[in-house]
């Protein structure tokens, strides 16, 4: 599927390029069910202009506390990584590329 789940042998890294490429998307995890969507995006879009960001919900429509976001640049990336283990809406988070781990 386009959710990211099950590993189907594809994307060597970079290569078979799909309409999504996850070598520009990190998962943010950890994120505290009392942050506001609408300042998570703004937070995460000053690292770089985003393509996608997906906040996951559950059934409630509340935050599960993952979310992907996708970047046009290498760059937004990296600035993206550099919130991994910081204080975040008084929780830690956790940022890795999408697709590992």
């Amino acid at each position: 599927g386009k959710d990211g789940k099950g590993k189907d042998g594809k994307g060597e890294k970079g290569k078979g390029k799909g309409d999504r490429d996850d070598s520009k998307t990190v998962c943010v995890r950890g994120i505290s069910w009392s942050v506001d969507e609408a300042t998570f995006k703004k937070d995460f879009e000053e690292c770089g202009e985003t393509d996608r960001i997906n906040l996951l919900k559950n059934e409630e429509g509340g935050i599960r506390g993952i979310a992907f976001v996708s970047y046009k640049t290498e760059e937004g990336v990296k600035k993206a990584l550099e919130f991994n283990e910081t204080d975040y809406g008084g929780r830690t988070i956790y940022v890795s590329m999408a697709g590992e781990g």
